[in-house]
């Protein structure tokens, strides 16, 4: 079994990890060949799966062919004889969400993430009913706390997807702004070795006439841009 993702360019599945850590394949079942988690019970030859983790065939444009494979960074815990609590489509923490949620949409927020903002906007509603003023203060706490958390917490994330080969594109789909409030928001404070342009990888300079204090041209001093007029 397997997961398919919409646009048909990704297909999922889970992988049984060996006890040396390395991923089971169809050499290690000499019997059939199958190369499924739920093959590797430790009889017939078979070595026992000690987790599962999510893995990944990713195809080309027009779905003709895998150009790359992908594995996640977590090992699960294998139940042999159980599909679903091995696999946990729509579960946190299983194979199959951290497939959906890091590889083919790595935008999206986690579940427990979801629920904790969805409760606190509860929690406010409700002391905004019971306890008004101390409702202000909980609501003025949370927009400093909102800003200074979102502003550190945003720029160590997009040097994070820089560093992982994420374009200004990918950032601002994330963000939801436009490719330029993108960069203008976050390229500033991030180190000069973790920006990259994308579509402006290289970037031509031109010569402009040098001006003296009071906003006058004045003629270029020789070696820094165009030869003086001789």
């Amino acid at each position: 079994m397997g997961w398919v993702a919409e646009d048909g360019r990704h297909a999922g599945y889970a992988v049984a990890v060996l006890a040396d850590g390395r991923d089971a394949t169809a050499e290690d079942n000499p019997g059939s060949g199958n190369p499924a988690w739920w093959c590797f019970d430790g009889q017939d030859g078979r070595p026992p799966a000690v987790g599962v983790r999510a893995g990944c065939d990713c195809y080309a444009a027009n779905g003709s062919r895998v150009v790359k494979t992908w594995r996640g960074s977590t090992v699960h815990p294998v139940v042999l004889g159980d599909q679903e609590a091995t696999e946990g489509p729509g579960e946190q923490g299983s194979p199959y969400a951290e497939w959906e949620n890091t590889h083919v949409t790595p935008a999206a927020v986690p579940g427990d993430v979801t629920a904790l903002l969805a409760e606190v906007r509860e929690r406010l509603t409700a002391l905004a009913e019971q306890r008004p003023l101390a409702a202000l203060t909980a609501v003025a706490r949370l927009e400093a706390t909102a800003a200074a958390a979102a502003a550190a917490a945003g720029i160590s994330a997009a040097a994070a997807a820089q560093q992982r080969g994420s374009s200004w594109t990918d950032i601002d789909k994330a963000v939801g702004t436009t490719k330029q409030a993108a960069h203008q928001r976050f390229a500033r404070r991030l180190k000069p070795e973790v920006v990259v342009l994308d579509e402006a990888a290289h970037l031509t300079r031109t010569a402009t006439p040098q001006t003296d204090l009071l906003g006058q041209q004045r003629a270029p001093v020789p070696g820094h841009g165009s030869e003086p007029t001789r």
